[in-house]
């Protein structure tokens, strides 16, 4: 689990990562690549976010809590957060197919259930 939000710290770095409700709203709409929320983000939000995910088909994974993920970011909690380049997200992608977990048609993967 480490080594993905490595890579999402990786990829923050690399300033290819947009946190926050509204700027993954807006990432969303025209240059993401994977959507990752966090597991205890709020069910209206959620669903707001993978309807836009869905109609843009941008994958999503649903991964730990909105503390761990804002800590791979340097933020203090982020419930959602947009990777915005495509061999960063597929990198993040292979992580979690290695752990076991694969997306499924929808493009989801929930980590760890």
């Amino acid at each position: 689990m480490n080594r993905i939000y490595s890579r999402i710290g990786l990829a923050q770095k690399a300033g290819k990562v947009s946190s926050g409700a509204l700027a993954v709203r807006s990432s969303l709409l025209n240059r993401a690549c994977l959507l990752v929320m966090s597991s205890d983000i709020s069910e209206n939000t959620r669903d707001s976010l993978i309807s836009i995910s869905q109609k843009q088909k941008v994958p999503w994974i649903i991964l730990g809590s909105k503390y761990e993920l804002g800590t791979s970011v340097g933020k203090a909690y982020r419930v959602a957060l947009t990777i915005n380049d495509q061999g960063m997200a597929d990198s993040i992608i292979k992580l979690l197919e290695s752990r076991g977990e694969g997306l499924n048609s929808t493009g989801v993967v929930e980590w760890p259930k």
